[in-house]
């Protein structure tokens, strides 16, 4: 498919269904994309977004996969899903194995992006049998060299946030020039129009979460732990995709990653780094539908 990223998201805004579930008393809102173009959809999928993102910043990738039904919450706390008792790790897994029983089942496949991958894969630790697609994993147990010293800046600003009072606390996490450096960090397209829709798409979701204590937990869990943590528990059949410029998750982590666990297999899309899902939604999608429908 040769669409852009953004005609992607409208394809997959224009056949997108609001629905919601009670998952342990807490409402998580979560949209529903019917297949279309055959009587018989190629599967069903399960898209578990980023840290402070929501639903939309995986509608390109859902643009590109019209032959599958495909599901995507707003993550507990994010969008227009309610906050759970605290935002960690073993909430969130907890959460996303209700969620797929209640709403796809046991023979969906679950997409998850960046923070989203963690969850998933503390999820599948923790029985849930289903086969995973992990775009941009966190890999990274610790951070070196550039790397730490940018961490460092952003555990510091995460620290203030929460230190400061409730109201100004707020406006630093969503201030817009943080929000505008980290976007113009990420992206790494040369194309001015792509770059333009990325930072309109930053600004629009990722402070779209309901408190401050939802951002501030979450970011410590985003940074603490990583898929390198669960994966030999995995005995799930894994697809890991990695760009090649990720500099959040770099490819000697995704490597490392591989080896971790029991059956898992490296695709790497180059000329991107950690947002495979605004700027090669199109790739993604070939891969996933790759791996889905070579377990048949």
């Amino acid at each position: 498919m040769n669409a852009s990223p953004q005609h992607l998201a409208e394809l997959a805004a224009a056949r997108a269904v609001r629905e919601e579930v009670l998952i342990d008393g807490v409402k998580t809102a979560y949209w529903r994309y019917p297949g279309q173009g055959s009587a018989t959809p190629m599967g069903t999928l399960v898209m578990v977004h980023g840290y402070r993102g929501n639903h939309l910043g995986l509608a390109a990738i859902v643009g590109a996969l019209n032959s599958f039904d495909v599901i995507v919450p707003d993550l507990p706390g994010f969008g227009e899903s309610d906050p759970i008792e605290r935002h960690d790790i073993v909430h969130y897994q907890s959460w996303l194995k209700g969620f797929v029983a209640r709403v796809a089942g046991g023979n969906s496949t679950i997409v998850a992006h960046s923070f989203g991958t963690i969850v998933a894969t503390a999820a599948a630790a923790e029985g849930m049998a289903n086969d995973l697609i992990l775009l941009n994993p966190i890999s990274v147990a610790q951070r070196r060299g550039i790397a730490a010293f940018r961490q460092s800046g952003v555990d510091f600003f995460n620290w203030l946030a929460c230190t400061l009072p409730s109201f100004a606390g707020n406006a630093l996490t969503r201030n817009w020039l943080a929000v505008q450096a980290m976007s113009s960090t990420l992206a790494k397209t040369d194309d001015g129009e792509l770059r333009a829709w990325i930072h309109r798409q930053h600004h629009e979701n990722f402070s779209d979460f309901k408190t401050l204590r939802v951002a501030t937990e979450g970011y410590v869990a985003s940074t603490t732990e990583s898929v390198l943590s669960y994966a030999p528990q995995i005995s799930n059949r894994v697809l890991l995709v990695a760009g090649e410029l990720d500099e959040i998750s770099p490819l000697e982590n995704q490597n490392q990653a591989l080896g971790a666990f029991e059956s898992a297999q490296l695709e790497v899309i180059a000329g991107v780094g950690h947002l495979i899902h605004y700027e090669k939604p199109a790739e993604a999608a070939a891969l996933i539908s790759a791996f889905v429908t070579s377990a048949r």
